[in-house]
C-alpha cells in the first residue's frame, strides 16, 4: 500500500489523470523533495532563510549601480542547497509567497542599511507568479517600504515574461498598482520568453535584463550576438534601462559596451555575496 501511495503521489506530480509504476528509485527521490520540503518549511518558518546579493556594475566605470536579492537554503548539515532545487519545490507546495514575501522583507531592511550609511543602492527582487496574483501584493510592497521607511525608488521587482502573460488583462493591473507606489519593474531573462513588442508596450516596465544564455556565446554565436544587438536596440528605441546577465568575461564588457549596453552583472564582478560580504565590496568599489 505504501508502494501504490508513492506511485501515486508520482502520477499526481505528473498531471494527474495518468498513470505511474513504483520503483526503489521512485521511493528515494519521494523521500528526498520530503527531506528537501521539510528543510524549506522549517527554514521559513524559523526565519532561516538566506538573502546574498550580487551587484549590478557600470560597465565603463566599474561602479555599483544596483544590487539583485537572491535567497539561499542551507540544510542541517551547513550545506547550501541550489536555488534550481527548492525554488521549483517552493511553487509546487505553495511556499513560494511566504518564502518571497520574506525575501522582500530583508531585501528592503538591507537597502536600507546601505541608505543609512550613505550608499543609494536600489535593490531588485525576484517576484514569483503567485505573488505577483497575489490581490494583496501591492499592500505587502507598500508595508515593506514603510517598515523600513524605505524610498520606493530604491525597491526594483524582476518579473519574467511568462509571469506577465498568464492573464495579460489582471498582470497589467497588478502593475499599475505597483508603479503607483513608485518602485520599478524589470523584464526577467528577456529573450526566452514571448518577447512581444505589444506587451512591452503595454506593461510599461522600466528595466530590460538580457538573458545570460545569449550573452554566454554573443562572441562564438553570429546568432547571439545579433540577438543581444536587437535586444539593445530595442530597449533603447523604448528608453528603457539594460542590464546584460551572466557578463564572465573582459571581451563581453567591452562587446556590450560597443552596443551601447552600459550595466551588467555576472562573476566578471563578483558572486552573489552575503550582507557582510557585499558591505565590504561596497567599500572596494564606488557607488553610481
Amino acid at each position: 500500500m505504501r508502494h501504490a501511495d508513492v506511485a501515486m503521489y508520482r502520477a499526481k506530480q505528473e498531471g494527474r489523470n495518468r498513470f505511474s509504476f513504483f520503483s526503489h528509485d521512485l521511493e528515494s527521490s519521494i523521500r528526498e523533495r520530503h527531506q528537501l520540503e521539510t528543510c524549506l518549511r522549517n527554514a521559513i518558518s524559523h526565519d532561516e532563510l538566506f538573502v546574498h546579493y550580487q551587484p549590478k556594475i557600470n560597465l565603463a566605470t566599474n561602479e555599483i549601480v544596483g544590487a539583485e536579492a537572491l535567497v539561499r537554503l542551507v540544510d542541517s548539515e551547513g550545506v547550501f542547497i541550489s536555488p534550481n532545487e527548492f525554488i521549483p519545490l517552493a511553487e509546487e507546495s505553495g511556499l513560494i509567497i511566504r518564502l518571497g514575501n520574506q525575501v522582500l522583507y530583508k531585501a528592503c531592511a538591507e537597502a536600507k542599511s546601505w541608505l543609512d550609511k550613505g550608499c543609494n543602492i536600489p535593490i531588485s527582487v525576484n517576484v514569483a507568479v503567485a505573488q505577483f496574483a497575489d490581490p494583496h501584493f501591492a499592500n505587502i510592497i507598500e508595508k515593506a517600504l514603510h517598515d523600513y521607511q524605505l524610498p520606493a525608488e530604491l525597491l526594483e521587482l524582476e518579473i519574467t515574461e511568462t509571469a506577465l502573460m498568464i492573464d495579460a488583462a489582471e498582470m497589467q493591473t497588478r502593475l499599475y498598482q505597483l508603479k503607483s507606489l513608485g518602485i520599478k519593474i524589470a523584464i526577467d531573462d528577456f529573450g526566452t520568453g514571448y518577447s512581444s513588442l505589444a506587451y512591452l508596450k503595454k506593461f510599461n516596465v522600466d528595466v530590460m535584463k538580457i538573458d545570460m544564455s545569449f550573452i554566454k556565446d554573443m562572441l562564438n554565436n553570429k546568432h547571439d550576438y545579433e540577438i543581444v544587438k536587437t535586444i539593445i536596440s530595442l530597449g533603447q528605441s523604448m528608453g528603457l534601462s539594460l542590464i546584460a546577465e551572466g557578463v564572465e568575461t573582459e571581451e563581453q564588457r567591452q562587446a556590450l559596451l560597443e552596443l551601447d549596453c552600459l550595466m551588467g552583472q555576472g562573476y566578471l564582478f563578483s558572486r552573489p555575496l552575503s550582507a557582510n560580504d557585499f558591505n565590504a565590496f561596497i567599500l572596494q568599489h564606488k557607488v553610481n
